[in-house]
C-alpha cells in the first residue's frame, strides 16, 4: 500500500491532536515511521499498518491509502518432453 497524500495524513493526525510519537505508540511503530509516511520518505507500507493508522485516526483507510497494483509475472513452465524410447538400455560387457 502507499499513502495517497502524505501532507493530508499529517493534517489529519494534527486535527486529532496526536503527535507523531503518540500515533506511533498507538500503532506500535517508531516515531520515525510516522515521520517518513508524512513526508513521503516511505513509499510503501503494509496493509496492517495502514489499517491501524486509519483506525486510530478514525477514518476509512481508502481516504488516505491506496493499494498498489503489482505486475503479475507469467508462469514459467518446462515444456521439454522426452522424445526417446523409454525402455531401459542393457549394458554389454
Amino acid at each position: 500500500m502507499k499513502v495517497k497524500d502524505p501532507a493530508a495524513l499529517r493534517r489529519k493526525r494534527l486535527n486529532r491532536k496526536f503527535s507523531q510519537r503518540d500515533l506511533a505508540f498507538l500503532v506500535r511503530r517508531s516515531q520515525n515511521t510516522i515521520h517518513l509516511l508524512e513526508t513521503g520518505g516511505m513509499k510503501t507500507l503494509s496493509e496492517d499498518l495502514a489499517l491501524l493508522i486509519a483506525a486510530r485516526l478514525d477514518v476509512e483507510w481508502e481516504e488516505y491509502f491506496e493499494l498498489e497494483e503489482h505486475e503479475v509475472m507469467p508462469t514459467v513452465t518446462d515444456k521439454r518432453r522426452s522424445t526417446g524410447n523409454c525402455e531401459p538400455r542393457q549394458l554389454t560387457a
